[in-house]
């Protein structure tokens, strides 16, 4: 009888400890939760900061412009032949223009494009009393040819041989009394010059061939 209030009171305590010790086991279990989420949180936010860093520090790449289509090649159409029949009067004029001028020799006119060496030119010299009809061009040395000059009226072939000047020219000897240098200051438009292995010359019959033949006449 003595010792059942002492096993009581025992069993109080064992009674009052079990509660407890279920409780703190509860607590740790819900610390051990708590840290778990605390880590699980702090996981993605590391992760989800990392990603917007590295979002920051790789923009997106410009987008790529088209290329533009390439160009096609311009075309330039070659001028269609000038067709040459067997009248020289319908072939076109060389190109050129005439000049007059005068020089201690005499005076001279002459035939080409503007700016570079005549083509053909007609000289009066009055110390030899002599007209020279000229063509762009040498002979092989120690060789000569014939010109020959077509009017409207008519033609007459003259023998050429290379000029002495440093000039590049072949040169007819003509007195100015022949009718030809009429004809070719009067021919109808234009006269053609031929030498053989030069380009036939269609030239405009313009009022400086008269002024040289009159020039020698006189």
């Amino acid at each position: 009888m003595g010792s059942q209030p002492e096993n009581s009171t025992v069993d109080q305590a064992q009674g009052l400890a079990r509660p407890m010790a279920a409780a703190m086991d509860k607590m740790a279990q819900q610390k051990v939760l708590v840290g778990f989420i605390m880590r699980a949180v702090l996981a993605a936010t590391l992760v989800a900061a990392f990603g917007l860093y590295a979002c920051a520090e790789r923009p997106a790449p410009p987008p790529i412009a088209a290329a533009p289509p390439p160009k096609l090649p311009t075309v330039v159409p070659a001028p269609p032949p000038v067709a040459v029949g067997d009248n020289w009067q319908d072939w076109p004029a060389t190109p050129g223009d005439w000049a007059y001028r005068q020089d201690p020799r005499g005076s001279v006119a002459l035939f080409g494009a503007l700016g570079g060496d005549a083509q053909f030119l007609v000289r009066c010299d009055t110390r030899a009393g002599r007209i020279y009809a000229s063509r762009s061009g040498n002979f092989p040395a120690g060789e000569t040819g014939r010109m020959t000059i077509r009017a409207s009226t008519g033609l007459q072939t003259y023998p050429v041989a290379n000029t002495d000047s440093a000039s590049a020219y072949v040169a007819a000897e003509i007195i100015p009394a022949d009718r030809h240098l009429d004809a070719i200051a009067f021919s109808r438009g234009k006269f053609l010059v031929s030498v053989k292995g030069a380009t036939d010359l269609v030239i405009p019959a313009w009022p400086e061939i008269t002024r040289v033949i009159e020039d020698c006449r006189s």
